[in-house]
């Protein structure tokens, strides 16, 4: 399959836009006020002469703006130069397997799905029920209740003893603590295979996984080529 890189650069030209517009109004201002300024020198009155400290104040204004505006351009600069290296990044991305924090996933219809949660602190209980795309449940087990990173592989059996369609489903974590209150912030963690990414022109890049999903790179928790 053919990987995608779609680079929406619409916020960056808008940016870069503003900027040259800006400095050529500087310069615009600044060449008017040199004009006004040796104008009002010529003319003025040798017996009162104009107050230096006002134009020079302004020659400051001047210059701070300019400055201003450089560095601006110099925040572009690093900007572009992150997006570019945030898409290489994306790029080592394509065809590998990764685990991405969410609980959506597609199923093939054979191969089982590894997937892994982390508890925020040790359970008494942990159910784990896998969903088809209709939210209907389609199969549910006893998890591991260990403080931190607990693995679970699913056959792909559902409830009925029988392999389910392949499609896209989700898993769904559900814990209680010693006290039987619920547990939350159980952050759940799914395999799938990177096709192309996505970025938008400001430095963020979004994998598009071979279910079609789009998750932000800075999502992924673990990454590996796919197996024999």
């Amino acid at each position: 399959m053919t990987a995608t890189n779609n680079i929406s650069t619409n916020p960056a030209t808008n940016t870069q836009l503003a900027s040259v517009k800006d400095r050529a109004t500087l310069a615009k201002d600044f060449d008017q006020f040199l004009t006004l300024l040796t104008t009002q020198l010529q003319n003025q009155d040798p017996l009162s002469p104009l107050d230096s400290n006002e134009f020079t104040n302004q020659l400051v204004a001047f210059s701070g703006v300019e400055q201003q505006i450089k560095s601006n351009q110099m925040l572009e600069k690093l900007l572009n130069l992150s997006s570019i290296s945030a898409t290489n990044i994306g790029l080592g991305f394509i065809g590998l397997d990764v685990e991405y924090k969410g609980n959506s996933f597609g199923f093939d219809g054979s191969n089982s799905v590894n997937f892994a949660y982390n508890l925020p602190k040790t359970a008494t209980k942990v159910n784990i029920t896998i969903l088809d795309e209709q939210g209907n449940g389609v199969f549910t087990a006893e998890g591991g209740k260990n403080f931190g990173r607990n693995d679970f592989l699913w056959d792909g059996t559902g409830s009925d003893g029988q392999i389910v369609d392949a499609g896209k489903y989700s898993i769904q974590i559900g814990a209680i603590d010693d006290s039987g209150s619920p547990i939350n912030s159980i952050t759940s963690l799914v395999p799938a295979r990177v096709n192309g990414i996505e970025t938008d022109g400001n430095g963020t890049v979004n994998l598009i996984l071979a279910s079609g999903e789009k998750v932000p790179m800075a999502d992924v928790r673990k990454a590996q080529q796919p197996a024999s």
